[in-house]
């Protein structure tokens, strides 16, 4: 199989995957309630897998895109204006029709309820502006919720991207002066590396302004400016990967600090890529393109269901009585979060397949 082949085959088996790491993400439920916090071993667990594990799923995100978006190796005014056209049905359709969704939703238990959920103020203090500010950060919203994220709470992803892509001839240029200086000897462009992802750790993080967005969004830009496949590049690097991954997480979990959990997501995204390629091109792992097409739908409505599950196990009315049955329940959380996702996807994909195609943004 040719590398090219193999690498588009790579991609899109690791899309649900990393969706579902993207659910785990938000499964931390140490900080629900005492009754899983007392459980040492379950708690650590979680903790780790949530909160270094999982997180890894963005920055995979962010490298997938910069190398798609400059696989080209070509960029030019028209280039640019092209791709964001294309990026217009693809993401921003998508992103300004979920998010009017999810707003609907939430104004109509509001309404019932008098607490406008997610945005968490009462319903008579919900204003015109509130709802605008919603597309885009509702910790603008006065008396809301301090998350710096739209209504669709892991749409803050496709928002940044889309900054990102609109900034992303800087990015070209960065790519290309990286590529420069960086020249033809490994352990230059290693330690180049290291400096750039040190100096993104100075840089303040905003809304649409996102260091890890630019970060990795360029990484992939690497290898799609120089036409080069980066399974090529990772492949040899599985096993060195792997022990400098547990060393890293190791670390990150004694030395919190930024530099040291933007190098476990570089060596992560080496390791998984890599280690993926292998169990592809072996046969031992295929791709289901039900599931691939189907993962940005479980992206977009991940939380309407796990935000009823959370809501559940924060209230404090049920709580695990022993570390296995609370790893038991996080892991069923997740299952049963994808389950209803992927059966409301093949629902609306047989019974409305042209609304499915436009939230999808053009995704089968």
């Amino acid at each position: 199989m040719r590398p090219t082949d193999l690498q588009s085959k790579v991609i899109a088996f690791m899309r649900f995957p990393l969706i579902v790491m993207v659910l785990f993400l938000h499964c931390n439920f140490t900080t629900l309630s005492e009754g899983w916090a007392s459980l040492p071993f379950a708690s650590s667990f979680i903790r780790i897998f949530s909160q270094h594990v999982a997180p890894a799923a963005i920055p995979f995100f962010f490298f997938i895109s910069g190398y798609l978006f400059f696989k080209s190796g070509q960029f030019s005014p028209d280039i640019y204006i092209k791709k964001l056209i294309h990026r217009l049905q693809s993401l921003f359709v998508p992103y300004i029709l979920w998010n009017l969704l999810y707003l609907f939703l939430v104004i109509i238990i509001g309404l019932f309820a008098n607490n406008v959920p997610i945005i968490g103020i009462k319903f008579d203090d919900m204003l015109f502006g509130d709802g605008l500010k919603a597309f885009w950060d509702i910790s603008l919203i006065k008396g809301g919720s301090s998350i710096a994220a739209p209504i669709v709470l892991p749409f803050w992803f496709v928002r940044d991207l889309m900054v990102t892509m609109v900034f992303s001839p800087l990015i070209f240029f960065g790519v290309k002066l990286f590529i420069i200086f960086g020249g033809k000897r490994p352990l230059v462009r290693y330690v180049l590396f290291l400096a750039v992802i040190l100096g993104i750790c100075y840089c303040p993080d905003m809304p649409g302004l996102n260091p890890d967005a630019w970060l990795f969004f360029g990484y992939g830009a690497y290898y799609g400016i120089k036409k080069k496949e980066f399974i090529v590049a990772m492949m040899p690097f599985t096993i060195p990967a792997l022990i400098v991954l547990v060393i890293v997480i190791i670390l990150g979990c004694y030395f919190p600090n930024d530099f040291i959990f933007r190098l476990q997501y570089v060596v992560g995204l080496v390791f998984g890529m890599s280690f993926t390629t292998k169990m592809v091109r072996s046969g031992t792992w295929y791709v289901n393109m039900t599931y691939s097409n189907g993962s940005f739908f479980v992206f977009a409505t991940h939380y309407m269901f796990l935000g009823l599950i959370i809501m559940f196990l924060g209230s404090g009315i049920w709580e695990p009585q022993n570390a296995w049955l609370a790893l038991l329940i996080y892991i069923l959380s997740v299952a049963l979060v994808v389950t209803l996702c992927m059966l409301l996807y093949w629902l609306m994909r047989t019974r409305l397949p042209f609304t499915t195609y436009i939230l999808m943004g053009g995704r089968r």
